[in-house]
């Protein structure tokens, strides 16, 4: 009586470690995915000195380059335009405005992503001059909360980045 008494105990306590460690690994898979980008804005001149020192470039080739991407060039560039009106419609959904009269505003943009296509590290520069310093923090802001809960739809066996030059409508 003694044996199955202890048998039980020892399978209850089996049973909790084993639901505890699924919670814990749950838990770590979920702060990957909410986890934010470290945003940095190229007119902030300390967050460009930041950025210009994890040299990213040497370690994340620019998947829209076609010498790059012969293959799969068009899944890429396909990726990189869902990726801009995802951003554009989280925008709108977050009623984020400019505030300055330009049709659209023109933004210089690095994405780095690791090889599953989550967004580690973005970079930008607005070209529309008028667009106030203030402004450009609640981008990054919303950018960096863009990016716990979205990536690219592009998956690669090492890290990579898209770069370019993107348009969004100012409403």
């Amino acid at each position: 009586m003694k044996l199955k008494n202890a048998l039980k105990s020892m399978l209850i306590i089996l049973i909790i470690i084993g639901t505890y460690s699924c919670k814990e690994k749950n838990k770590t898979q979920s702060n990957e995915i909410e986890k934010k980008a470290k945003v940095f804005n190229f007119d902030n001149k300390t967050e460009l000195s930041q950025f210009n020192k994890l040299n990213l470039d040497e370690t994340h080739p620019n998947l829209l380059n076609p010498q790059i991407s012969k293959t799969d060039y068009n899944s890429v560039v396909d990726s990189w335009k869902d990726l801009h009106q995802n951003i554009g419609k989280y925008l709108s959904d977050k009623k984020f405005t400019w505030n300055v009269k330009d049709s659209t505003i023109t933004i210089i943009q690095k994405f780095y992503f690791n090889k599953d296509g989550k967004i580690e590290n973005y970079f930008f520069r607005i070209k529309n001059k008028d667009v106030s310093k203030e402004k450009k923090e609640q981008f990054a802001n919303l950018i960096s909360d863009f990016t716990k809960s979205n990536k690219i739809g592009f998956i690669k066996d090492k890290s990579f980045a898209q770069c370019g030059k993107a348009k969004y409508l100012n409403k």
